[in-house]
């Protein structure tokens, strides 16, 4: 990932796409500027319509349909690029992202507030300093730990699994079946410049504190950091990478540290139209879904301290593009966590299979028609076995 503005990365850029993604070439809009300034705007809007039959391990079962959006909301970013100055360049950029849908229920949005279908989400406010020694970057956007592994996900232009039958809303693509959700979050991040394909990002983080201020207290800031090797070859390219995450807070009542650590890799090979993908996960408190939520999930507490949940997953995935404009793609992936009914932390057992078609008509829409199978075993519930198909599509600017 390259901190530097483009084109594409106006327009996904509170999702970092660059690379990740075949994005249409003419997709932001130049608003104006002078004297070397240049103000952009770029975006998209999405609307899925999905058919869905969950059975519960209960022997329940539930019919839905619904319009949904997919794993993206709609997104609209705001983009300035200053003239170079003394070897220094700048950019900052301002992203936030809305629903097209309405909601049957209440929810929570990937930031964990409350949705009503209307509410606006304000995904990124950062800017970038670039010169000879790389890249420095402040505020807030997507976080290093896990970003490839969501980037790299077919399932970011699709649905993938479905929070529930009456959730509304956004997809969860593969959160909590492959990778956990790297958030946007506030940071002060170092990248070091691209040196032959390798670059390195270190940051320092807002620390989280999913029970509360009075209940939970951090004193150093939570650490995350990034590899990342991209190389061409003869009709073909290579992208791997790597991350990690740390963090410690204090859960008062108990008396006791929680400790959140965790490390990712992965890989991916594109050649003659053909790509395969694999990515792994593993670590302990980084939650099921989001990172160390808390609450039953990650870690938990009693009166003898506190203990955290084992985490793991991974995903592979392999897709075919032909004429340029249409892919072909399926993968399966997986989450884990092992329970402990002592400290209430819930066992998590994800499975998600997904194949889909994903068609550029020309250089601002895209429809895409896809299915998935999944199963979840998680504090929330168990989910014998579900089956979506979901169509749709993207209009991009």
């Amino acid at each position: 990932m390259k901190f530097n503005t483009t084109k594409f990365t106006t327009v996904l850029s509170s999702l970092a796409l660059v690379g990740a993604l075949s994005m249409p070439t003419n997709a932001a809009v130049v608003l104006g500027g002078a004297d070397g300034w240049e103000v952009s705007y770029g975006g998209f809007i999405n609307l899925f319509y999905t058919q869905s039959d969950f059975e519960y391990a209960g022997g329940s079962s539930e019919d839905s349909a619904h319009l949904n959006e997919g794993l993206l909301p709609a997104f609209h970013t705001m983009t300035v690029n200053t003239p170079e100055v003394n070897g220094l360049k700048g950019m900052g950029q301002i992203t936030f992202a809305v629903d097209s849908s309405s909601e049957k229920a209440s929810r929570l949005n990937k930031s964990g507030v409350a949705g009503t279908g209307s509410n606006i989400d304000m995904r990124e406010v950062f800017f970038n300093v670039s010169g000879d020694f790389g890249t420095i970057s402040v505020g807030r956007t997507l976080a290093l730990f896990g970003r490839q592994a969501i980037l790299k996900d077919i399932t970011l232009f699709g649905m993938g699994a479905m929070a529930g039958p009456d959730g509304g809303g956004t997809g969860l693509g593969r959160i909590g079946y492959g990778y956990v959700y790297p958030d946007f979050r506030t940071r002060f991040v170092y990248q070091t410049p691209d040196m032959n394909g390798f670059q390195l990002s270190v940051g320092i983080f807002d620390p989280q504190e999913p029970l509360g201020g009075n209940i939970s207290e951090t004193d150093t800031p939570q650490f995350q950091a990034e590899a990342t090797f991209n190389s061409a070859f003869e009709g073909g390219s290579f992208s791997g990478w790597a991350g990690f995450i740390w963090q410690e807070q204090e859960i008062v009542a108990s008396n006791s540290d929680v400790e959140t650590v965790g490390w990712n890799i992965g890989a991916q090979v594109s050649a003659q139209g053909f790509s395969m993908t694999g990515s792994y996960y593993d670590g302990e408190a980084l939650g099921s879904l989001l990172h160390n939520i808390g609450g039953g999930d990650g870690f938990g507490c009693n009166d003898m301290g506190c203990k955290e949940a084992d985490n793991e997953g991974y995903y592979v995935q392999a897709s075919y593009t032909f004429n340029g404009a249409t892919k072909i793609g399926g993968g399966y992936g997986e989450s884990k966590q092992d329970g402990d009914d002592m400290y209430g932390i819930g066992e998590v057992n994800n499975e998600l299979w997904t194949i889909g078609v994903y068609h550029d008509v020309n250089s601002w829409l895209k429809v895409i028609a896809e299915y998935g199978n999944y199963e979840s075993q998680t504090i929330f519930g168990n989910l014998k076995d579900a089956d979506t198909f979901s169509i749709g599509g993207f209009l991009l600017w």
